[in-house]
């Protein structure tokens, strides 16, 4: 089962959130939920926006890709395989 980690390392992390400042919220949190707001039709800060787009996770259009998709899955499956 593919994980988050396999689609997006930590090095690939700490270099897009180099600037970034979510409090006490984790990277990966932010990228998880942020894709979730997108998923679901809604949108988010121009900065998790950005953060997105360079991970290449959504397009311009604020359409999930598929490595977008794939992240998304990998973040809330808890090991189901239905």
């Amino acid at each position: 089962m593919e994980t988050v980690r396999d689609l997006l390392t930590d090095k690939e992390i700490e270099i897009a959130f180099a600037n970034a400042d979510f409090g006490d919220i984790e990277y990966r949190e932010v990228v998880k939920y942020t894709l979730l707001q997108y998923a679901c039709g809604f949108t988010s800060g121009n900065f998790a926006r950005a953060i997105l787009r360079e991970l290449g996770l959504i397009t311009s259009s604020d359409i999930l890709t598929k490595k977008g998709k794939r992240y998304l899955f990998a973040a809330f499956n808890k090991g189901n395989s239905f």
